[in-house]
C-alpha cells in the first residue's frame, strides 16, 4: 500500500506539470500545450481556430454559447493531455499602472492606491502587483481586470472539464517569455493584430507602456485591399500574405508602403515616449501576431527603423514534439506566441 501511495502521489504531481496557455481573440482563439519533462519545457501542441462570428466583440465575451462551441471544438482538435488552464488576457481587458511605496509589505497601503485609481469598486475586479526594490523606495506595478469576464470565461472551461488555473496579462507573459529566451533587454513587442495594432515597450525589468494604434490595422488594410482590386475577403488575407505577380500585386504594395509608413511613424512617437517618460529606448523589435508573417516585414522595418528586428526563436530553450511540423513553428511564435508564453510560465 506504501508503495502504491507514493506512486500515485509522483503520479498526480507530475500530471500537473502540463498545462495550456489559451489566448482568446476576437478573430481567433489560440491554445498551447507545454509539459515539463526533466527541467526542460517541451512544446507538445498548438491549434488555433477563428472565432465564430459575434462570439467576442472586442474583446469581450458577447456570446457564451457560441465559445463554448468554439473551444470545445478547439480543444478536441488538441486532444490535450493536461486540463489546467493558464488564460492570457489581451491588454484591452486590464488596467495597468505603478506607483513608489516605502516597504512592499504595505498591504493595506497598496490595496487602498490601487483602489482609488481603479474606475471601478475593488470588490469587482481581480488584480495582483508585483514590486521592484530601486534605490530608497520600491516600485509597485499592479494589473487588474473586471471579474465578470473572466467568470464567464471560468464557467465555460468548468462546463467542458477544464480549470482556470491562472490568468495574467499578455503584454505581462509576453514580458517574461522572452526574457527567459533571451534575457534582460530593453524592447518593444509589435503585436500586428487583425482588428488592431499593439506595442508593448519593457524596460529590463517590466513591461512599463503599451500603445495601442485603433486606426492601424490589417482589418482595414485587407479592406483597402478588396476595394481596390474587387476580391474576396478569402482572396484579400491570401494575397496579403503573398502578393502575387501582376498588376494586383503591385496595388497591394502600394498599400504596404503607405501603412509601414504610417506604422512606423506611430512606432517612433511610442519610442519617444518612453524615452521621455521612463529612460530608456527599445535595443530590439519582436513582431508578433499574424501581420508578422508579411513577406519581407522585418528587413522592411529593420530598413525604416535601423533597429534589430529579432525573429522569436524557441528552439535553444524549449523542446518541441516530434509531433509539430518544424515549418508551423513561425506560425506559432508569431499567431500563438501569447498562448505559447501562457502555457509556459510556470516552467519559467
Amino acid at each position: 500500500m506504501k508503495f502504491l501511495k507514493n506512486f500515485l502521489e509522483k503520479f498526480f504531481k507530475l500530471s500537473r506539470r502540463s498545462y495550456l496557455g489559451l489566448d482568446l481573440g476576437s478573430y481567433a482563439l489560440k491554445v498551447a500545450e507545454v509539459s515539463l519533462e526533466g527541467d526542460r519545457p517541451i512544446l507538445k501542441g498548438f491549434c488555433q481556430a477563428k472565432t465564430f462570428e459575434t462570439a467576442i466583440v472586442n474583446q469581450i465575451i458577447n456570446d457564451q454559447f457560441l465559445l463554448s462551441s468554439n473551444l470545445k471544438n478547439l480543444f478536441s482538435n488538441l486532444n490535450p493531455s493536461s486540463r489546467n488552464v493558464f488564460l492570457s488576457l489581451p491588454f484591452e481587458l486590464t488596467i495597468f499602472g505603478k506607483f513608489s511605496a516605502n516597504s512592499p509589505e504595505l498591504l493595506k497601503e497598496i490595496e487602498k492606491y490601487i483602489n482609488d485609481e481603479l474606475p471601478y469598486k475593488i470588490e469587482e475586479v481581480y488584480y495582483s502587483y508585483f514590486v521592484i526594490p530601486e534605490k530608497n523606495e520600491y516600485q509597485i506595478y499592479y494589473l487588474a481586470s473586471k471579474k465578470d469576464n473572466i467568470e464567464k470565461i471560468k464557467n465555460i472551461l468548468s462546463e467542458l472539464g477544464y480549470s482556470l488555473e491562472n490568468v495574467d496579462g499578455d503584454f505581462v507573459n509576453i514580458h517574461n517569455f522572452l526574457e527567459y529566451l533571451y534575457g534582460p533587454e530593453n524592447k518593444a513587442v509589435i503585436d500586428l493584430g487583425n482588428e488592431r495594432i499593439k506595442i508593448h515597450f519593457s524596460n529590463k525589468d517590466a513591461p512599463v507602456y503599451t500603445r495601442e494604434l485603433f486606426n492601424l490595422s490589417f482589418k482595414n488594410l485587407k479592406t483597402q485591399v478588396i476595394e481596390e482590386l474587387k476580391i474576396t475577403t478569402d482572396m484579400a488575407e491570401r494575397f496579403l500574405h503573398n502578393p502575387p505577380s501582376d498588376s494586383r500585386g503591385k496595388k497591394i504594395k502600394e498599400l504596404y508602403k503607405d501603412f509601414f509608413k504610417s506604422l512606423v511613424e506611430e512606432i517612433n512617437f511610442g519610442i519617444e515616449i518612453v524615452k521621455s517618460k521612463y529612460n530608456f529606448s527599445p535595443e530590439v523589435i519582436y513582431l508578433v501576431g499574424g501581420g508578422a508573417k508579411i513577406p519581407g516585414i522585418n528587413s522592411i522595418l529593420f530598413d525604416l527603423l535601423n533597429l534589430e528586428i529579432r525573429k522569436i526563436d524557441i528552439k535553444n530553450k524549449i523542446g518541441v514534439s516530434e509531433n509539430i511540423d518544424p515549418k508551423y513553428l513561425n506560425t506559432i511564435t508569431t499567431q500563438g506566441v501569447f498562448a505559447l508564453a501562457a502555457a509556459i510560465k510556470e516552467f519559467i
